[in-house]
């Protein structure tokens, strides 16, 4: 009986199954990632102290806020055009839009390192960083600028290769772990810790291209499929999508770390440690929300593809009810253990970030019930009314902060983040609902002659 459930779970193509089953490859990633974090956070935060560990956070948090804005994310653009590709057996031309996203990838972190080689004099004088600190700064972020690690996400995910991905991602956590250990009994230091993480970033950079190139095999055209042939994408069509993913990335990463150098820079580094601790333990639960909305994109793309309407709209809805369900599950457990989880890691003197986790894990749970409405919106071609949304969130989340962290400090700046955390879900939602309505068709495909 459990065998043959075993063989319907690895064979079946029921579309909620198959997101199930590429996010069980992620979830065995990020649980490994979950287990060893909360060792190396309770390390870093010990080590560190309050104020320490916030400046650590703010450096890491500007260094990927840089990323964001310069450096180009590809894998949801391989993944959307290349997915057709793949269904018609068009396998030269999934190529060449892997490598003409390669060097947009590449190209954008060599604009990075030279805007931080220019700003990081500026951020020296504002944190009194020595020399060492400096050197260690713009080597961490030289790593996490060059390593090419989004377009191999793409090119795995787009040919259903969750597995190679899992282990691509699971080996930053296993190096931070480690080299925090090392760190604890020699002699650890901020400088240390930046070496650490960026030795982390560079060697999951050379997993993930390992993955890539150990098989070539790709998605096999699903029944009378290969017949189809695709046309390219316009070049319009492709820096559109580009332009709206990548926006819309931008605007995830500016509220998950762009709040906490505000923070840092205005607050103090103290009240940064303290909101960062508490964004860190709900971005867990945001970590495992993207296990499950990745392998959704590539699915709902998959569907679109091919353009099976009824099928497309059954999955959004599925996975609506069980990732509501999931992210009330999720609150409760950290009302009961949140002040616990604190203590845990990171030591009594950290308690005072309890409230703030509360309001953040709130506002992450809130992201995590509608994680399949950006997916949708994206796959259907709609990146433009995502990206509507996350503005929205984003002019939110400035105007409020300009007005409740200077009367308020930290707890202001987690009530501001959930405020715009609703307001994003709520137009997320309206959008999503009108685009599973509409009838859908094969994208960019065209009839071989």
């Amino acid at each position: 009986m459990s065998r043959n459930m075993l063989s319907k779970w690895s064979s079946s193509e029921d579309s909620l199954i198959r997101v199930f089953r590429n996010s069980s490859w992620l979830f065995s990633a990020k649980g490994v990632g979950a287990v060893l974090s909360i060792f190396y956070l309770a390390i870093l935060t010990r080590s560190l102290g309050v104020a320490g560990f916030g400046e650590f956070m703010v450096i890491v948090g500007a260094i990927q806020v840089m990323a964001a804005i310069l450096k180009l994310q590809t894998w949801q653009a391989v993944v959307q055009f290349g997915v057709p590709y793949l269904l018609a057996g068009q396998h030269r031309a999934f190529r060449k839009l892997s490598v003409q996203n390669f060097w947009i990838e590449l190209i954008g972190g060599l604009v990075a390192c030279a805007a931080l080689w220019l700003m990081l004099p500026y951020g020296a004088a504002q944190f009194g960083w020595n020399a060492p600190v400096q050197q260690a700064i713009m080597g961490y972020g030289v790593i996490v600028f060059l390593s090419v690690r989004s377009t191999p996400t793409g090119i795995l995910r787009a040919q259903d290769r969750f597995g190679g991905n899992a282990v691509g991602d699971a080996i930053i956590p296993i190096v931070r772990f480690a080299g925090a250990l090392i760190l604890v009994v020699t002699l650890p230091s901020m400088t240390g810790f930046l070496i650490v993480w960026g030795l982390s970033e560079f060697i999951s950079f050379l997993v993930m291209w390992l993955m890539v190139w150990r098989r070539h095999d790709s998605v096999h055209p699903p029944g009378n499929e290969a017949a189809i042939a695709v046309t390219p994408p316009s070049r319009k069509q492709f820096l559109a999508f580009l332009l709206y993913t990548n926006l819309a990335y931008l605007i995830s990463v500016i509220r998950e770390r762009l709040v906490v150098v505000i923070v840092g820079f205005f607050v103090g580094p103290a009240a940064a440690g303290l909101f960062r601790l508490a964004d860190q333990i709900a971005n867990s639960l945001n970590r495992l929300a993207e296990v499950f909305a990745r392998p959704l994109f590539a699915e709902l793309s998959r569907l679109f593809a091919i353009g099976r309407s009824r099928e497309s709209r059954i999955l959004f809805w599925r996975s609506l009810r069980v990732s509501a369900v999931s992210g009330a599950v999720i609150f409760i457990g950290l009302l009961l253990l949140g002040e616990n989880i604190i203590a845990l890691i990171s030591g009594p003197e950290y308690l005072a970030a309890y409230p703030i986790l509360l309001l953040l894990g709130a506002a992450t749970i809130i992201s995590l019930a509608g994680l399949g409405l950006e997916p949708l919106l994206q796959a259907a071609g709609q990146a433009r009314n995502a990206l509507v949304a996350r503005v929205a969130g984003l002019v939110t989340l400035g105007a409020l902060l300009a007005v409740f962290l200077p009367a308020y400090g930290t707890i202001g700046a987690a009530w501001v983040m959930l405020i715009s955390a609703i307001l994003t879900t709520i137009i997320l939602f309206i959008s999503s609902r009108a685009a599973i309505r509409k009838p859908q068709r094969p994208l960019s495909h065209s009839r071989r002659s």
